[in-house]
């Protein structure tokens, strides 16, 4: 039987880590404890997860034919993700990304934005079969589009990761046609504050539930990572909670990417999507204690969430 295999798409960029003890409010300062760089990116982050587990990975970016862009290739490749589908371009540089990490592993976060043009080719020259999977964040208006739609026209599952600075960038009718495209759709409380804002609604359970409603995936499954509060999830008309799994955060940086890459490892392997989800709790929590671990561990973790139904009264 063919194993499965992830395609991770997105840009994949340098983090450059800065340590402190507090992160500075405006017009404040901040020692800084400990500095260093390392590959980074949503794509490169959910790759390397999975990577992590013994799947077979393939990331899929532009880069640029530079020193930095070497560098992540080579930290790709040392990981044991394959960098075929990541292309170079002559005369780009490389793009980076600065991270402000503080004592209690809360961050902010420096985008360096890269070129449309330039976004616009991730991803275009992949051709995933049927069984595999496919994970993208919202790269680009169109693009990230394109990718899923592909995916799933071959019977490929196909993951799209919402979150608020793109959306931001391209706007929430780019962010819906990415979700009509997915099966799953991952977003989290920074998108569900901007979308409780805009509706003047507080950002409780009940704002969730409307926006895991808002976004329409043709696989019908919509979940909200609620940070400490867990996830809301909506599988067609079915709405239920998993709480998260309590853990001290080391860095929370990635938390995120490792929660998509455990929900589409156990998804990809037939496991149902309630329990998939506390999968990816599990993959989550352990990345935020600093632990990691081995799929097994991720399995052993996740068998102590409990998912709860909620009923349609959560709704608005």
């Amino acid at each position: 039987m063919r194993r499965p295999e992830f395609f991770c798409i997105g840009p994949v960029v340098l983090d450059r880590v800065i340590e402190v003890d507090r992160i500075p409010g405006p017009d404040d300062k901040a020692f800084i404890s400990a500095k260093y760089d390392t590959a980074g990116g949503p794509a490169r982050n959910v790759a390397f997860a999975l990577a992590s587990w013994g799947e077979r990975v393939i990331a899929a970016s532009v880069v640029g034919d530079d020193s930095i862009g070497q560098r992540l290739l080579d930290r790709l490749s040392e990981a044991g993700v394959g960098t075929d589908a990541i292309e170079r371009v002559p005369d780009l540089e490389t793009a980076s990304c600065t991270i402000i990490v503080d004592g209690t592993g809360e961050r902010a976060i420096l985008i360096d934005p890269i070129d449309d043009a330039v976004l616009a080719r991730i991803g275009s020259s992949l051709r995933p079969s049927a069984g595999d999977a496919v994970l993208a964040n919202l790269f680009h208006d169109h693009a990230a589009f394109d990718a899923l739609t592909e995916a799933r026209s071959v019977g490929a599952l196909a993951f799209i990761d919402l979150e608020w600075p793109e959306i931001g960038r391209w706007g929430w009718a780019a962010a819906g046609r990415a979700a009509a495209a997915a099966d799953v759709v991952v977003t989290n409380r920074q998108v569900l504050k901007a979308f409780a804002e805009e509706r003047g609604l507080a950002p409780d359970d009940r704002a969730a539930a409307a926006l895991a409603h808002e976004f329409k995936p043709t696989g019908g499954r919509v979940c909200v990572t609620l940070g400490a509060d867990g996830v809301l999830a909506r599988d067609g008309n079915h709405l239920f909670r998993l709480a998260a799994m309590p853990v001290t955060p080391k860095n929370t940086t990635g938390a995120g990417d490792r929660f998509l890459a455990g929900l589409a490892r156990a998804l990809t392997a037939g496991i149902p999507f309630e329990r998939s989800l506390a999968h990816g709790i599990a993959a989550a929590s352990l990345h935020l204690a600093g632990s990691g671990g081995n799929w097994a561990k991720v399995e052993q973790a996740a068998a102590t969430v409990n998912v709860c139904p909620l009923s349609a009264g959560v709704l608005p």
